[in-house]
């Protein structure tokens, strides 16, 4: 039985930013400020809301993107080489729809993909855009403990769940970092526990793997989330199901990088 299916977004549109301000948060992440007029055309969803980002290529003199929501991958393949956009996947870290702002986060490491490159190089008024594609995250109204398990590339992803929940609601996130400064602050109920995990030298997603295994998770989880590195994603899903007897469809999970690949689609 498949997992629940994403929440679409509300009347996805393609969105103009701009670059208004780009800070190094600490040693692995960058949090880039857009903003603009558009920024109120897109409906907060919150929990991992995410989208497809176009950015400028270097060497580019614009950024040129599709025009139709609906149909944008043949029109971005139709596209001159030369001509296309880099395209990415990225959650929500903030929005304040009042100021016309949003936040997202960029995992940046020394041999960064184009993402990360892009917002290290962003200057006030790069153009960007952005298509909403809503939410995976989807507990379908099951009743009983939340799981969420992730890596850096996920925080975001893992803030905004946390902050969306009920105050009531109870569970345990677990969190792999590469490195304890990149540990971050967020709202959550009382009742979720945060478990941050550094990774050191260990491979991708194997130290969150190991914290799961040696979870005492609630007897009534009744939903669980998982996305970052493909490996840890598949990995909680697998241990969850064969190891747990979790029913697949309490379970979403998502890869959003591969290690020794520059992007997961």
């Amino acid at each position: 039985m498949a997992g629940p299916e994403r929440v679409a977004a509300v009347a996805p549109r393609f969105i103009e930013l701009e670059v208004l301000e780009s800070q190094q948060l600490s040693p692995h992440v960058r949090r880039v400020t857009l903003g603009g007029d558009e920024v109120s055309a897109m409906t907060p969803q919150g929990y991992d809301q995410w989208f497809r980002f176009f950015m400028r290529r270097d060497g580019q003199d614009e950024l040129r993107v599709p025009t139709s929501p609906a149909t944008w991958f043949p029109q971005y393949l139709a596209m001159r080489e030369q001509q296309r956009p880099w395209v990415r996947n990225y959650t929500v870290r903030d929005f304040r729809l009042e100021a016309g702002e949003l936040d997202i986060d960029f995992v940046c490491h020394e041999d960064p993909g184009p993402g990360a490159a892009w917002a290290m190089a962003a200057q006030r008024g790069e153009r960007a855009v952005l298509l909403d594609e809503g939410l995976l995250y989807n507990d379908d109204g099951l009743e009983g403990a939340v799981l969420v398990v992730g890596d850096e590339s996920a925080l975001p992803a893992i803030a905004g769940i946390c902050g969306s929940l009920d105050e009531g609601s109870r569970g345990v996130a677990v969190i792999e970092v590469g490195h304890r400064d990149d540990i971050q602050r967020f709202d959550r109920p009382a009742g979720v526990d945060v478990r941050w995990v550094e990774r050191g030298a260990a491979r991708a997603g194997d130290s969150a793997l190991e914290e799961l295994r040696g979870l005492s998770i609630d007897a009534g989880l009744g939903y669980a989330y998982s996305a970052g590195e493909q490996r840890l994603a598949t990995g909680t899903r697998r241990h969850l199901v064969r190891e747990r007897a979790v029913d697949k469809s309490r379970i979403t999970f998502t890869g959003y990088w591969k290690l020794g690949a520059s992007y997961v689609s």
